[in-house]
């Protein structure tokens, strides 16, 4: 499939346009992205291609390279309203961020680009690519040079938000409210699938073409594979949340055998959050005091959030509403 839109761009486009625009033809990227870039086309599938100016000369004359591209030949399916070959500037490339890549800046603006785009930048098929732009991007943005903190960070909040997308959907699930149970079941596979591309420290595409991605990721794919096909199959919302959360226990005995994040993380993830403890080594420390602080003034040390949000710890004598607060606790206690 890969070979056919070779040939289609060798053989059709690229001598349509070096013969209306030469300068264009030898300037010109291609990326191919979707389902054609991956090589898993099907009969379903639509072409998506780009072609990639610098800003002068997209400005000049990517407009009507566009509008020529609207009435080439088309060889493969193509989506109603939708440019089978689109004209793009090069600094569209990584949200707008590729020149810093290309530089290999110190403070690369890691989180400003979607893991999606990095996934589409580092995966799919490259047809031409004359000033090694793709080249360099690829190796700048490599999984491998993906800052360690950023995918701690990625980790934590993913279990996060897959821990209170499992609340909602086990209530919308006991409530028999089945539009919202399918809703929460699909935030909650993709919550599923993300975090196993972040515990291979790999980037992740988009939503569809997450499933097949997925399975050849090379660590815990197949195991979580086999409850992901319960989950989907089975007609029983029970035996699926059964699934779901063996899943969520894979994943961490997985964290806990390579020690990934510390048994801390694991057991206070909202306080992780709060915290920034992928950035923040003392973070646990803040826990600690503020649970105390909840303890000292008669209250359980679960009440150490209330410490921590009105930053009560942080003064070095006990404000009004504090005083209060530990009052109000001895009272309770009397």
């Amino acid at each position: 499939m890969q070979k056919d839109i070779k040939d289609y761009f060798e053989q059709t486009i690229t001598p349509l346009i070096a013969e209306k625009y030469p300068k264009l033809a030898s300037e010109m990227s291609i990326l191919i992205p979707g389902s054609y870039g991956l090589g898993i086309a099907d009969e379903f599938s639509d072409l998506d291609a780009v072609i990639y100016l610098d800003d002068p000369l997209w400005q000049t004359h990517g407009g009507q390279l566009q509008l020529m591209l609207e009435h080439c030949p088309h060889s493969f399916a193509k989506t109603v309203g939708h440019p089978e070959i689109c004209v793009h500037p090069s600094w569209w490339l990584l949200n707008g961020h590729y020149k810093e890549f290309l530089e290999n800046k110190a403070d690369l603006p890691w989180e400003k680009v979607s893991i999606e785009d990095l996934y589409e930048l580092q995966e799919n098929l490259v047809l031409r690519d004359p000033h090694n732009i793709f080249d360099r991007l690829r190796h700048a943005t490599a999984p491998e040079r993906f800052p360690d903190w950023l995918w701690k960070k990625l980790l934590i909040l993913g279990l996060k938000k897959l821990d209170d997308d499992l609340v909602e959907y086990q209530q919308v699930v006991r409530r028999h409210r089945m539009l919202e149970s399918h809703t929460m079941l699909a935030r909650v596979l993709e919550d599923l699938l993300h975090l196993g591309f972040i515990l291979n420290k790999r980037y992740y595409p988009w939503q569809i073409h997450l499933q097949w991605a997925f399975g050849k990721l090379p660590v815990l794919a197949s195991r979580v594979l086999l409850d992901l096909e319960i989950v989907i199959s089975s007609p029983d919302w029970d035996k699926k949340l059964v699934s779901i959360r063996a899943i969520r226990d894979i994943y961490e005995e997985y964290i806990r055998q390579k020690k990934v994040l510390t048994p801390e993380i694991l057991k206070d993830l909202l306080w992780a959050v709060r915290a920034e403890a992928w950035s923040n080594p003392h973070w646990y420390d803040r826990v600690t005091k503020c649970r105390q602080k909840a303890k000292e003034a008669g209250y359980d040390s679960s009440y150490g959030w209330v410490w921590s949000l009105w930053g009560w710890v942080e003064h070095q004598g006990q404000t009004k509403d504090n005083d209060k607060a530990v009052d109000h606790g001895r009272r309770n206690q009397e």
